[in-house]
């Protein structure tokens, strides 16, 4: 099994001053190393664009929700449609936090936020090799990822075998990760109705009965 997670959001508390409503956190699991190929091969498809004069063009920069053109989002959530993985994704509205702990410490939220979901799956991971974006340990506190897999695997035994960080920017189902996470978050702050779209491609697999989980953490 094989875990790529990312996520759209900061940490701040400071509501209405520049911190963000709401974080997410995404991750989008394979159990099948195919299915990673296969996911591969549709994240490079969707950087193939046609021009109106029929010419077509390779997007070669990082896929990320925050900054992709609409049209670039359109082609890629079209494209992973077809790809085969659950996603598990927590949702925190930082208005309805209450935690006294995360409140004074804000930047150990995206830390309890991977840690719960990691380690509250109700059986739905087991011996998973995690891959996270190396650029983002310090935001995710996951500077130790031995400390991090023991803390995880001593609440439910099994459910980590490896945790590597790697190049969002080489590494395509890190950006799958972070469009997941970008769209969820787009759709639950504002209820845009592009978000809602690119959530079609995806939603079903957010499912507890599909092995997912869509999860408003307070």
């Amino acid at each position: 099994m094989w875990i790529f997670l990312d996520d759209s959001g900061d940490c701040g508390v400071k509501l209405g001053r520049g911190s963000t409503s709401h974080v997410v956190m995404a991750a989008c699991i394979f159990d099948d190393r195919a299915h990673i190929k296969e996911a591969l091969q549709l994240v490079e498809n969707a950087r193939i664009h046609t021009a109106p004069d029929g010419t077509t063009f390779r997007v070669s920069k990082e896929f990320k929700y925050s900054k992709c053109k609409d049209t670039h989002k359109d082609r890629f959530f079209e494209e992973i449609a077809e790809a085969k993985f659950r996603v598990r994704a927590i949702i925190l509205d930082k208005e309805l936090l209450w935690s006294d702990r995360l409140l004074a410490q804000p930047g150990h939220l995206k830390n309890e936020l991977i840690f719960q979901l990691m380690s509250s799956h109700f059986g739905t991971i087991d011996d998973a090799k995690l891959v996270i974006d190396g650029q983002d340990t310090r935001a995710f506190e996951i500077s130790d990822r031995d400390h991090f897999m023991a803390r995880v695997n001593g609440r439910t035994p099994g459910t980590l075998r490896e945790v590597e960080f790697a190049d969002s920017a080489k590494n395509g189902l890190v950006q799958l990760a972070d469009m997941v996470a970008g769209a969820i978050r787009r759709r639950v702050e504002t209820g845009e109705a592009k978000a809602i779209e690119h959530m079609t491609s995806f939603v079903t697999r957010t499912r507890r009965a599909n092995g997912g989980t869509y999860w408003h953490f307070t």
